[in-house]
């Protein structure tokens, strides 16, 4: 079993994030000492963590790794790429948008001729 301390370097972590999921009911600890309220964690939860982890990195919030974590699906999966999919797509809009605006700030612009009228 390791101390909450330990395990927060083991998964490269802070002891106020695993303190965190504790109290959210996202990550528990495996043990938590009566007396003198230390959490233990144990070897097991290592990989357990390391996908919650994965998770908050793919870009799913705390509420749908609380909600998925322990039944991922492909369906999940699949979900969570289409949204990532539609938010790029969103981006890349907007980075086409701004490189209009950049082509227009930088093209020098050709002055206004005004011609008369013959008479």
């Amino acid at each position: 079993m390791y101390k909450i301390g330990d395990f927060a370097k083991i998964t490269e972590t802070s002891i106020r994030t695993l303190r965190f999921y504790d109290k959210i009911d996202l990550f528990k600890p495996e043990e938590i000492d009566l007396f003198t309220n230390y959490r233990y964690y144990s070897e097991k939860q290592i990989d357990e963590f390391k996908l919650i982890v994965k998770l908050k990195d793919l870009g799913f919030s705390l509420e749908e790794i609380k909600k998925y974590h322990n039944n991922l699906t492909e369906q999940v999966l699949l979900a969570k790429k289409q949204e990532l999919m539609e938010t790029k797509d969103n981006i890349d809009s907007k980075i086409k948008q701004l490189d209009i605006m950049r082509s227009k700030l930088t093209k020098p612009q050709k002055p206004k001729v005004l011609k008369k009228e013959m008479k």
